[in-house]
């Protein structure tokens, strides 16, 4: 009788640890096969195979970007490496590749987009206001509404970035880390901020 609780114990725990191994390893963006570039990170090519990242590609509801297509970059974490918070408020900042097509999304760990009236999730290089000869964006993102370029980020946990450039180019040579936005923190909620 004792041997036969301790085997069912045994084997929950094994199937617990099990299950929670493997939801860290999709939940977590560095954990195998990312590149860094500044502060955001990007799968590469040979990481797309990765049973893993299906898995994250699934969970988010994305199949990710084919090498012909272009990357997707992907940053949970500020200009001064903080993790993002939904209740903080950002400002994207800084050049985007030149002659790209690019998307930029807002939504939680596990891709869900945020609920405001506006219905704006990101933005797009068409309809992105752009400043300067490098043709600079300024994107705010937040709970409280800012002039210009800006997504709410009401009824999310927590926050992630998603960058996708589309150009079979970049898929050969990824952008450098000068041709790419910065996050900036501009300050939080402390009521909603943990």
């Amino acid at each position: 009788m004792f041997a036969t609780i301790r085997l069912i114990l045994v084997t929950l725990a094994g199937v617990f640890l099990g299950l929670a191994s493997a939801w860290w390893a999709v939940a977590n963006i560095h954990f195998d096969g990312a590149q860094t570039i500044g502060q955001w990170s990007m799968l590469e090519d040979d990481a797309k195979a990765n049973p893993y990242e299906a898995a994250r590609a699934a969970r988010r509801g994305g199949g990710g970007l084919g090498p012909s297509e272009g990357i997707e970059l992907i940053t949970e974490t500020s200009a001064d490496n903080k993790p993002l918070q939904a209740a903080c408020a950002y400002l994207v900042t800084g050049p985007m590749p030149q002659g790209v097509l690019w998307t930029l999304t807002v939504s939680d760990r596990d891709g869900h987009l945020p609920v405001n009236p506006a219905r704006r999730f990101g933005f797009t290089s068409l309809d992105a206001m752009t400043f300067g000869p490098a043709r600079q964006v300024r994107i705010s993102i937040g709970q409280e509404v800012r002039p210009g370029d800006f997504v709410a980020t009401t009824g999310l946990s927590s926050l992630r970035l998603t960058l996708r450039l589309y150009s079979p180019t970049l898929a050969a040579r990824a952008p450098s880390r000068d041709q790419l936005p910065s996050v900036m923190p501009l300050g939080c909620d402390q009521r909603g901020a943990s």
